[in-house]
């Protein structure tokens, strides 16, 4: 009974880690899209430029999710 209880813990987390890095990376994905969208180019840089990409990853997915958000129209068009 332990190890089932283990082999399930273990799927629970490797799947909420692959659901976390799927949505990380179409986040991203759609950061780059919506910068076209806007016709952003520093919208853009931003979403290719080396460390700033780990902040508009998750940005991109919770626009993707729930919309985008009123601070991303303000700061970029």
């Amino acid at each position: 009974m332990k190890k089932i209880v283990e082999f399930l813990g273990g799927i629970s987390l490797g799947g909420l880690s692959l659901f976390l890095f799927i949505s990380y990376t179409v986040g991203a994905i759609y950061w780059i899209w919506m910068s076209i969208q806007l016709g952003s180019f520093f919208m853009f840089f931003l979403g290719i430029a080396g460390p700033v990409v780990f902040f508009t990853g998750p940005v991109g997915a919770y626009s993707l999710f729930f919309g985008i958000p009123d601070w991303v129209y303000n700061f970029f068009t």
